[in-house]
């Protein structure tokens, strides 16, 4: 069974709901694929991949695919831990417009709902970005530089756990919804309908039962 996820999803729920799989179905051969929704949706349309979580993508959904919201979230602006705006009580606009930013490619969900919050505010990118739908580049980008990066709110606070990076202080007022995406020729199979079912509920853990905690 193949899992194509994207940035927003690939930090926790993703993982998440793989560990809770495996333990039901130890035999199960699981190959996790990460991109962006837009390819990884035209993969699940041939066929070449299972199910697609990310971004809720209405307008990459074809007649053959079914849908399944799994949560809201907010997008946060992230850096280095030691960053030099973590040394500012409240830093504005101006302050993250002087850094370079990572941000999603254009035409992913992440970048529209980040393009849209900014709008609501009143600010646009600054001229130098870096384009990178890899969270992996985007993490060891962020921590050798003082570049800033923007997150979903799951991946964001998993990686602030983990001591990678912080999230700043400075919200986007911008929500999006992650979704799950399979194919009707493809739900009868035990593995993948055991894998939708560890996604829910992975999708209503809470981001802060990180493994090693009270519950585990």
């Amino acid at each position: 069974m193949v899992i194509g996820t994207s940035g927003a999803s690939a930090a926790d729920t993703v993982p998440l709901a793989v560990t809770s799989l495996l333990q039901r179905l130890p035999k199960a051969h699981v190959r996790l694929v990460e991109s962006t929704m837009n390819l990884l949706m035209s993969q699940l349309a041939r066929g070449e991949v299972d199910i697609v979580v990310g971004r809720s993508a209405p307008e990459l959904q074809d007649g053959q695919m079914r849908a399944e919201a799994l949560y809201m979230e907010p997008i946060h602006f992230v850096a280095r831990p030691r960053h030099p705006l973590f040394e500012l009580a409240e830093p504005g606009w101006s302050d993250l417009q002087a850094y370079r930013w990572i941000v999603w490619p254009r035409g992913t969900p992440i970048r529209n709902t980040m393009e849209s919050a900014l709008n609501a505010a009143g600010q646009g990118m600054p001229a130098d970005c870096v384009e990178s739908n890899s969270v992996i580049l985007n993490l060891t980008l962020l921590n050798h530089s003082n570049m800033i990066g923007v997150a979903s709110h799951r991946t964001a606070r998993r990686l602030e756990h983990l001591g990678a990076l912080r999230i700043l202080a400075l919200r986007l007022a911008g929500f999006g919804s992650v979704s799950m995406y399979w194919r009707d020729d493809g739900f009868g199979r035990i593995a993948v309908s055991a894998a939708l079912d560890a996604l829910r509920r992975a999708a209503v853990r809470s981001v802060d039962e990180i493994p090693g905690d009270t519950d585990g």
